[in-house]
């Protein structure tokens, strides 16, 4: 009777170390699986304001595109306009019942239109909206504000900033600018 206790021991003991070994193996196998791992990084802010700005607003990239030099045979000679849009949302009207638009860079020789850097001569990068040139630092717009959201549209092309003849051309290189928008409430 003890011997077939023994036997009944020992086999349960090989049962459950089978089961272990075949448990550890399973583990060791998932975790030499691969792994894919990314930080996921949450940002955003609060603001006393009349709106927020929609994420899908905040630094935009306006892809002006490849334009050929010859565009721009004389002073003020625009590329073809990229539209591009800035969402505020959740507006409250109690707050304020207009915004205002202003962009903010450093500014090219004629003062009006957004430096260029890269390369690129002879062009600056000029803001419309609703096909009104905006001068750089001015304001570009004041819209009416609704409750809820708000779309303020505008557009932007490169533009001749030097007179034609001389010894001053528009020479290719890289076009690019940047600007800072404010948005006021009145």
């Amino acid at each position: 009777m003890k011997a077939q206790f023994n036997r009944t021991i020992l086999s349960a003991s090989l049962l459950l170390s089978a089961f272990s070994v075949s448990t550890l193996a399973d583990t060791v196998e998932a975790e030499k699986m691969q792994k894919n791992e990314t930080l996921v990084n949450f940002q955003g802010e609060l603001v006393e304001s009349a709106c927020g700005l929609s994420p899908n607003s905040e630094d935009q990239t306006i892809k002006l595109g490849q334009q050929p030099t010859h565009l721009f045979v004389k002073k003020g000679d625009n590329s073809p306009q990229v539209s591009f849009n800035i969402k505020l949302i959740e507006c409250n009207t109690t707050v304020a019942k207009k915004a205002t638009f202003t962009f903010l860079s450093n500014q090219d020789i004629t003062g009006d239109l957004f430096n260029v850097e890269g390369g690129a001569t002879g062009i600056g990068v000029r803001i419309f909206h609703n096909g009104k040139k905006i001068k750089n630092g001015q304001v570009a717009a004041t819209n009416k504000l609704s409750n809820g959201n708000n779309i303020a549209s505008f557009s932007a092309a490169y533009e001749r900033n030097i007179e034609e003849g001389g010894s001053d051309i528009v020479t290719a290189g890289v076009a690019n600018s940047r600007a800072l928008l404010q948005v006021g409430y009145l």
